[in-house]
């Protein structure tokens, strides 16, 4: 019988395959495996007094990414401000955090 901690591990493993819902991704040059969550994916244009990252007539692109390494190593879990390079693009980590391995970080980044 396996223990929680094992069967968790087992079950991660599924939900990020990029033969199942996952999909293969470089991460700061690190191999991973990922997914994005299309429900947080919007544009939003910030207007001036929007907020602390008001820029004045550009659209900021929000996505949340649960991601972990492919070969199932350890990895550091970004913080507020960070840059992250996903696949050759640069993200701003807006906050994040770890549950049973996985990584859950909330980015953005100014599109034109």
């Amino acid at each position: 019988m396996r223990t929680l901690g094992e069967q968790i591990s087992l079950d991660r493993r599924v939900f990020l395959n990029p033969r199942e819902f996952g999909e293969e991704m470089t991460v700061d040059g690190v191999a991973c495996a990922g997914s994005w969550d299309e429900e947080e994916e919007q544009p939003v244009k910030q207007f001036f007094g929007a907020g602390w990252d008001n820029v004045f007539g550009v659209f900021t692109r929000e996505r949340v990414l649960f991601y972990m390494r492919a070969d199932g190593g350890p990895l550091d879990t970004p913080v507020p401000g960070q840059e992250l390079d996903i696949d050759g693009r640069r993200w701003t980590v807006r906050d994040s955090k770890r549950e049973c391995g996985i990584v859950e970080v909330n980015l953005y980044r100014n599109e034109a």
